[in-house]
């Protein structure tokens, strides 16, 4: 028997389920290992995240995390120093007999420590395992890019604390789980997780989300310089500019007096076009720009238009105040995409449009060395070029229903200027592999793209790429 199907996977508050889920852990700990109930209990449950699946209505599998703030005593008592950020403690992974053998919890606790990652951002994660009943568990969790930190306490309270902390470390965590999510949710069976930034904003917990560390990252251009980027952009926005005419001209804007927010407007070619459009005439446009040096870029190419500091965390914008906002080329370059639909549904009108723009790296067909490349590219990178595939399902969980969505595939089978045909674009070998250059600058794909970039210009192999445009209406 299937044990998956059927199971819905929630996101619960101590309050409505804290005597469900002590039931099932003492089901499990106390009733078969044999627990002393004090075991059953952690000081932080009521203000724990927990996540549970259940079925017709019944918990039956449960694992919880715990938000701690630097000098936090427990962590002392664990012999973990102070951060600079958050900590956070994974545990209380519990499910019935007849649900183990399925990979119920190990999935949930997958998505969990992705989402924490992508939403939090803590300075370190921990956890802890019994000596006397659960010692056999270590080795699974050094699997997980866990790593001993210390043994504390005696006797039957003897603790075995492993932990991820660093930089470098915590990254590789968190691409570590999102390459398994990923992994887990191509299967028909796979768990599906909610969204845990929503979660938390229905719960008036926004202030565990790390706004500010989210807004401070800017993962596009950390790895490249701004000099020669800026004019690899304006060119690839000359033809994206091509392509998008037609799609603006059969999206159902809102007539005007209205406004418009792009968001990540770059340079400010992309809006400055777009701006002069039908679709836009007598609408109050706005960019906003976290990159000091692109926001600069773009006031001083186009005065005539307001661009201002903001990320798509924080785009500084009144309440409902949009009644349009674009993200070009955004979304697939952001840690946490639903801390950007949370903003972003803040700021629209009801009823208003998000009009997303970009490259779906899932739809990438070439030969095999240039795919091993992409594919070590989309494993490394923090952004996620993967991303669009899931965006539908994101949206819906805040109130987005998608209204348009357009595809145009890029071929490199063009000539020396690029082709326009109904939903392609054939590009000229040079340029198409232009667009690609950028893989280059990350970390681990330096000697694989020399290779790739030598087989491409040696043969005559064929690239093809999707541009997408998804469009949503936030529900009234």
């Amino acid at each position: 028997m299937n044990r998956r199907r059927g199971l819905e996977v929630r996101w619960l508050n101590w309050s409505d389920a804290g005597e469900a889920i002590l039931d099932l852990r003492r089901r499990v700990f106390v009733d078969e290992m044999n627990w002393p109930e004090k075991r059953i209990h952690r000081d932080r449950d009521a203000d724990g995240l927990h996540l549970c699946a259940m079925s017709d209505g019944e918990i039956v599998a449960a694992i919880s995390a715990y938000v701690y703030e630097p000098g936090a005593p427990e962590l002392a008592a664990l012999e973990l120093s102070d951060t600079d950020g958050p900590t956070v403690g994974i545990g209380m992974r519990v499910e019935l007999p007849e649900y183990r053998g399925h990979l119920i919890s190990i999935e949930m606790g997958t998505s969990m420590a992705c989402q924490i990652s992508e939403s939090l951002r803590p300075s370190r994660f921990f956890l802890y395992v019994h000596v006397d009943t659960l010692l056999h568990l270590v080795d699974r969790y050094a699997r997980r890019n866990f790593t001993y930190h210390t043994q504390v306490g005696s006797g039957e309270d003897a603790v075995v604390v492993m932990k991820v902390e660093g930089k470098e470390e915590l990254e590789e965590f968190y691409l570590n789980h999102r390459d398994l999510a990923r992994k887990y949710s191509a299967d028909d069976d796979g768990i599906r997780v909610p969204s845990l930034v929503r979660f938390l904003a229905e719960s008036k917990r926004e202030n565990l989300l790390a706004v500010d560390r989210l807004g401070s990252e800017n993962h596009y251009l950390e790895q490249l310089r701004l000099g020669t980027e800026a004019p690899r952009l304006t060119a690839q926005g000359q033809v994206i500019l091509a392509e998008q005419r037609p799609r603006l001209a059969l999206t159902p804007f809102p007539p005007a007096p209205a406004s418009l927010l792009d968001i990540g407007t770059g340079p400010g070619e992309y809006l400055a076009t777009i701006a002069k459009e039908k679709s836009f005439a007598g609408y109050q446009v706005r960019g906003v720009e976290p990159a000091p040096g692109l926001l600069a870029r773009a006031r001083a190419a186009f005065p005539e238009y307001d661009f201002r500091e903001g990320s798509a965390y924080t785009t500084g914008e009144p309440e409902s105040s949009r009644d349009v906002v674009t993200a070009n080329f955004l979304f697939v370059h952001l840690r946490s995409p639903d801390l950007a639909l949370l903003e972003i549904r803040r700021i629209l009108r009801p009823a208003g449009l998000l009009y997303v723009v970009d490259i779906n790296d899932a739809s990438f067909t070439g030969p095999e060395a240039i795919q091993r490349m992409m594919q070590i590219y989309d494993r490394n990178y923090v952004g996620d070029r993967l991303l669009l595939n899931d965006l539908p399902r994101r949206a819906r969980e805040f109130g987005f229903e998608p209204v348009r969505h357009f595809s145009t595939t890029l071929h490199n089978t063009g000539g020396a200027e690029p082709v326009f045909g109904k939903d392609e674009i054939r590009l000229g070998k040079a340029d198409a592999w232009s667009l690609l250059s950028f893989v280059r600058a990350q970390r681990g794909c330096e000697e694989i793209f020399r290779e790739a970039q030598d087989s491409y210009f040696a043969t005559e192999c064929r690239l093809s790429l999707n541009l997408e445009t998804q469009v949503y209406r936030l529900s009234a």
